[in-house]
């Protein structure tokens, strides 16, 4: 594959196409990794990127919008300490967390274009039914600014975006006609967002300063671009705001990586029909490292207003320490008669470090005549090098959501779902795989089946992959709720040097059992991480078996140790099946372990028209489906079905709607029987929200004194 860099530039604007299928989702997790570095530290090493000179023009919203200013239709609204919603909340949206900017003033107000809200009004299942729907842009243009007298100048602004397809730009008019734009967070991706304290230096282009009569536009662009699944979203959210003159020596180190994806990728071939992209990895075994060492590279560029002779750094701290630079590379500053203000850099020596745990502290510095004139900010990326183990991964995580997500997952098995989720791993070497290690949360239900599959990355393959093995299913069990869990092959996989496979879990649909694979940091590009709907369950799929790329970075690992081949086996410890881990268990399945040690397995009962497991294993029916097809289907019998509800399946907020306005109680059920939510209704259309409940299969009860109505509805 050839790899061809876009200069990135001020005064370019540039258009996406995805060729990958993406949907949307809700506000990504910001996670922070945990791994403890005994008695190492880096060197302290602060940014010299500082812009002291006085503003020439500023707004900090501290008054609200000033009304001198123009809006769109679709606006830009205030967000002050008086006004509902108030500075503790940014988007209102459905895929939103609501989480603000955190700028210097925000506690004085900000302004936001709420692209997610005004398509949906904060109802997942309201997409196009908001006070503005998508495609639409969000427009706000200042009063005249007089900046005659200027030759060099920037807009410094603190920015939190999120995008699906919504693009972020700065555009400049000068006496009331457009002179040009600069797009800004052009490095995120479909379902990314920015850190919520960035803050941005957009240099002006060199028409703009000197003139007396300009005007900045701040523009959502909600129309340009689209997929299949639709435009815009999610939001833009701006503050202290002012136009500055450019400093001199200003650098930015972007996209900093250690797996060779820039330039270091080329130096490996591909092996059949595929090809070499170069990935991080977090976790490297040293068979694979001892033919493909780190090398550490990343994009500088210049944002000031003369050229930087620079370097990029790196210093390695931990189970050891080493330290390199690349060569004084110039990075040309951004003018009239320059549109390159970028540079791909790579330091050396490479990186082949022992067996154990390191951080590596990665920055860009410029130098003049041996005088450190502008030093970017830092990227860490941390490394373990292993005997065995090739992971991705991050391992234990921390949600700073807001509210905090204990459960960072994804669900690839259960009631309304059968997912494939996999990864792409590069074989640097030939390898026997045992087992894939993968993280199962205590949200998964034991006694679920999971499976591990490998396919081989195939590019003229329709879907660019096709199917290589797969692992007998596996029990989930209590002791691998929260775990680490090897599941082996049967024998061992033969993966070769050059080839690149995508090695993952496959779930299976289940009314009641339920899987949920850990997730830990964000893709490289869109294609790393996929998943594939089996059977087309989700509502996007729509019955289409289909693949999609996913952004979030699966908890599994590759797992080369032969020791970690051992299949399940079981004991029975009360009433309890228990895996001793050694292959020594009294029962090769736990079915069968189950079917003799007093384990009480589901059943149910039809009570009412209502399936209720009495707990005793003794119920009518062995299946929750079983017992739901006639159950269910008799009370149907029994009355005229006079309600429909919508959309179904949801994301947990539907709608029932009634024929006649007619009194009734209403209560729901899950798939124990219990109920979960009762309320009344007098009303022909009535709002049930169940977002705080598990996804599953929920049974809706309307009743009141001469009959019983039944209807099923499925929560994604």
């Amino acid at each position: 594959m050839k790899k061809i860099l876009v200069s990135i530039c001020a005064l370019l604007v540039a258009n996406v196409t995805l060729a990958q299928q993406s949907i949307m989702f809700d506000m990504p997790v910001k996670k922070h990794v945990k791994m403890h570095i005994e008695n190492a530290q880096p060197t302290n090493v602060q940014s010299s990127n500082t812009i002291t000179s006085t503003p020439i023009w500023s707004e900090d919203f501290a008054n609200g919008i000033p009304a001198t200013w123009t809006n769109s239709i679709a606006p830009w609204v205030y967000r002050g300490p008086s006004t509902t919603p108030n500075t503790s909340v940014g988007t209102q949206g459905a895929y939103g967390a609501g989480t603000p900017i955190t700028s210097p003033t925000a506690s004085n107000g900000f302004i936001i274009f709420d692209s997610d809200f005004y398509d949906n009004n904060g109802n997942q299942s309201g997409m196009g039914t908001g006070p503005y729907p998508t495609p639409h842009n969000g427009d706000l243009k200042t009063e005249s600014i007089d900046l005659s007298g200027y030759t060099d100048l920037a807009v410094k602004m603190n920015s939190f975006f999120r995008t699906f397809q919504g693009q972020a730009i700065v555009r400049f008019y000068v006496n009331g006609v457009y002179d040009s734009e600069v797009e800004v967070h052009t490095d995120l991706d479909v379902n990314e967002q920015s850190e919520v304290d960035e803050q941005l230096i957009v240099r002006m282009p060199p028409s703009v300063p000197g003139n007396s009569n300009v005007q900045l536009e701040f523009r959502f662009d909600g129309t340009t671009q689209s997929n299949v699944n639709g435009s815009g979203y999610y939001f833009w959210i701006l503050d202290d705001i002012s136009i500055v003159e450019t400093p001199s020596n200003y650098i930015e180190l972007n996209q900093a990586v250690v797996g060779g994806y820039w330039i270091d990728y080329a130096n490996y071939t591909g092996a059949g029909l595929n090809f070499i992209i170069g990935l991080d990895y977090t976790v490297t075994p040293t068979s694979q490292l001892a033919n493909h060492p780190f090398v550490v590279e990343g994009i500088i560029k210049n944002l000031g207003s003369t050229d930087q002779n620079s370097m990029l750094k790196y210093e390695v701290y931990g189970a050891g320490s080493y330290t390199g630079s690349s060569l004084a590379t110039p990075v040309l500053a951004a003018s009239s008669t320059n549109t390159v203000d970028s540079v791909l850099v790579a330091a050396t020596p490479s990186l082949s470090p022992p067996v154990g745990q390191y951080g590596v502290r990665i920055w860009a510095e410029s130098d003049s005549s041996g005088v450190i004139t502008a030093v970017s900010d830092t990227t860490f990326k941390l490394l373990e090098i292993s005997d065995y183990v090739y992971g991705k991964d991050y391992g234990e995580i921390v949600s700073t959501a807001n509210p905090p997500n204990p459960h960072p997952s994804w669900t690839i098995g259960g009631p309304t779902s059968q997912y494939h989720f996999v990864t792409r791993y590069e074989m640097y070497a030939d390898e026997q795989l045992y087992s894939l290690k993968a993280y199962i949360t205590d949200q998964s239900v034991v006694g679920a089946e999971v499976k591990a599959i490998i396919y081989e990355r195939d590019t003229t393959a329709t879907t660019g992959s096709f199917f290589y093995e797969e692992s007998d299913n596996y029990t989930i069990t209590a002791q691998d709720l929260g775990s680490w869990v090897d599941i082996p092959f049967v024998l061992p996989i033969d993966l070769y040097n050059g080839y690149a496979y995508e090695c993952g879990l496959v779930g299976f649909q289940h009314p009641t059992d339920s899987i949920e694979l850990g997730t830990s940091g964000e893709s490289l590009y869109n294609g790393e991480h996929r998943l594939f709907d089996e059977f087309g369950l989700s509502s996007q799929s729509a019955g289409t078996p289909t693949w999609y790329y996913l952004t979030n970075t699966p908890m599994i690992r590759l797992n080369f140790d032969p020791s970690s081949a051992t299949l399940q086996s079981f004991n029975c410890v009360g009433t309890s099946c228990v895996d001793p881990g050694d292959g020594t268990g009294s029962y090769s399945s736990y079915s069968s372990c189950e079917a003799v040690c007093g384990v009480i397995s589901p059943s149910w009962n039809c009570v009412g028209v209502t399936c209720v497991d009495p707990g005793t294993g003794n119920g009518t029916y062995s299946s929750l489906a079983g017992c739901q097809a006639n159950c269910i289907q008799t009370g149907l019998d029994e009355t005229e079905l006079s309600f429909s509800i919508y959309p179904n399946p949801s994301e947990g907020i539907f709608a029932i709607k009634l024929d006649a306005a007619t009194s009734f109680d209403i209560t729901v059920y899950n798939v124990l029987g219990q109920p979960v939510l009762t309320t009344f209704t007098d009303k022909l259309i009535t709002t049930i929200d169940l977002t705080s409940f598990e996804k599953g299969i929920y049974t809706v009860e309307l009743k009141d004194k001469e009959a019983v109505y039944i209807e099923r509805v499925i929560i994604e």
